[in-house]
């Protein structure tokens, strides 16, 4: 990620994304299902950030 960018942000559950794109997919699925699609999270900064257990 260019350090330069601020990431965008999801208004309804607060996960940052370094694409707008998927920040605006990320807001719709949480408004009509009031929840977060995994599909969607696991391209957030947050999830890039933890390291991954087997």
């Amino acid at each position: 990620m260019d350090t330069n960018k601020k990431p965008h942000q999801c208004p309804e559950c607060g996960l940052h994304y370094e694409d707008k794109a998927i920040a605006k997919q990320c807001e719709a699925f949480c408004k009509e299902h009031n929840a977060c699609s995994l599909d969607i999270t696991r391209y957030s900064v947050e999830n890039k950030q933890k390291p991954h257990q087997v």
